[in-house]
């Protein structure tokens, strides 16, 4: 039961009045229920590539239409294969359905069923009582929750471009990290998006017990609305020896500027209260950065190169 890594791109219809592609979505309403989702479909898979493994469609619950897709414990777990995608940035976007057994998924940088390879980008857990934790960049986190019985948002942002990731629920941020980090030690990793797998585990490594629903991979062909709306921050000189300097847009007050090294560390961490500040860099070593500014609900990235 192996699948194409490569998706077909059937959709490839873009969203009217934005920079932005649908390459991929479902919602399981044109299966069976209570048959297998990659047993039905080319574009999904399962871990190992063999049908024991395999969601199942289900009519219990559904955000649109009549079916969802149901992850029912540690025997069930779900692949979605994607490029795989070095250059660009995508969201993976789903509607989740929690119940009181908790959940889990992970997006990852690596993942073939044959030989049997992989290498995660970010896990995400879901706990009984919908408590929302994550491990990104090697380091556990997490400060959300969600519902139970209800259906929320998910979305996970890969800027390959930029090297950084984003996870969201119900469209706030609730984290940012070094996308290429190996998430198993924090260690470097590759800069790829390849594939988003649903386990059916919990925060306790128990069997966990969810649905899904709406799944969409889309691309962005331009920049995101937050770089748009922060397109005014600068920051110079580049690349930089002891001070950089950041300028913030007129109608900020304030700002959080992080600076992470190439493992994602977050080596410098300052609270900019002015429009233009000078930032002391001279005790960081030589290689590239990636500065992180936080203006309200504006979030700007830029590589930066210290000599």
């Amino acid at each position: 039961m192996k699948k194409p890594l490569l998706f077909l791109s059937m959709l490839g219809l873009s969203l009217a009045g934005s920079s932005q592609t649908v390459i991929f979505e479902d919602n399981f309403d044109s299966y069976v229920p209570d048959l297998g989702v990659a047993e039905q479909s080319s574009e999904w898979d399962t871990w190992d590539g063999s049908a024991a493994v395999d969601g199942a469609v289900s009519s219990v619950v559904a955000y649109s239409g009549a079916n969802s897709a149901k992850i029912e414990g540690m025997a069930t777990d779900l692949v979605l294969p994607i490029g795989p995608f070095s250059s660009g940035k995508y969201d993976i976007k789903f509607k989740m359905y929690l119940t009181d057994l908790g959940g889990y998924f992970n997006v990852m940088h690596a993942w073939t069923t044959a030989p049997n390879t992989w290498e995660w980008a970010v896990d995400v857990f879901f706990g009984a009582d919908g408590t929302v934790t994550w491990v990104t960049g090697g380091a556990p986190g997490g400060d959300t929750s969600v519902a139970l019985n209800e259906w929320f948002d998910v979305q996970i942002t890969a800027d390959l471009d930029m090297d950084m990731g984003y996870i969201y629920i119900n469209g706030d941020m609730v984290n940012s990290w070094q996308w290429s980090l190996n998430n198993a030690d924090g260690t470097p990793g590759e800069n790829i998006l390849a594939a988003a797998d649903f386990f059916g585990t919990n925060d306790s490594g128990g069997d966990g017990l969810y649905y899904i629903d709406d799944v969409q991979l889309i691309q962005s062909t331009g920049v995101y609305t937050e770089e748009v709306n922060a397109a005014s921050i600068a920051m110079w000189p580049n690349p930089a020896n002891d001070l950089l300097n950041i300028a913030l847009p007129s109608t900020s007050q304030s700002a959080n500027v992080q600076i992470f090294d190439a493992r994602g560390r977050v080596v410098a961490n300052t609270l900019v209260t002015t429009t233009i500040q000078n930032i002391d860099i001279n005790t960081l070593e030589a290689g590239i950065y990636t500065v992180r500014v936080v203006c309200g609900e504006q979030v700007y990235a830029q590589k930066v190169v210290i000599e």
